[in-house]
């Protein structure tokens, strides 16, 4: 499998990962009605069997299922898998410290201590400052909450 790292202090991992938001998405992708959890667990299992050691998830997946069942199948995983996710800039839930509450919930739902890779999932420039976002990533980054944060270059 080839692998790249993270940043330039980052986790080593497949350079290809999986997207997860299908675990847990009832409203787009049929989670309950064509599939549910054992499917998924399946699927977790099996892509770290075939050696992907990478998997991207976000909050609004499925409304924090996903990172939720991404948590729990991470905790029963023998194999070493770096998780990924992403902050959703709102307009009810900006500044710094919407953001780090933003991070600790997914912390939560991860059961992780620290996520591997956080990114914002659109663009934030209309909705807070650039200064404002990075503010509160570096925090982040300074406690100990995430190891590499990437703002997507779309955005």
């Amino acid at each position: 499998m080839i692998t790249k790292q993270l940043g330039s202090n980052g986790p080593l991992v497949s350079a290809v990962g999986i997207g997860t938001w299908a675990w847990g998405d009832r409203i787009f992708l049929g989670y309950g009605d064509q599939y549910g959890e054992a499917e998924v667990a399946d699927a977790f299992q099996s892509a770290v069997q075939s050696g992907i050691t990478l998997f991207d998830t976000a909050e609004i997946y499925g409304w924090g299922e996903s990172e939720r069942l991404l948590g729990k199948f991470y905790q029963g995983c023998q194999h070493p898998v770096s998780l990924a996710t992403k902050y959703g800039p709102v307009p009810w839930r900006l500044g710094e410290d919407a953001v780090l509450q933003a991070i600790q919930d997914s912390l939560n739902r991860l059961q992780v201590e620290v996520i591997d890779l956080y990114q914002v999932h659109w663009p934030v420039n209309f909705l807070m400052s650039y200064e404002t976002l990075f503010r509160a990533l570096a925090k982040a980054v300074q406690q100990g909450m995430i190891g590499t944060a990437l703002l997507r270059s779309d955005c």
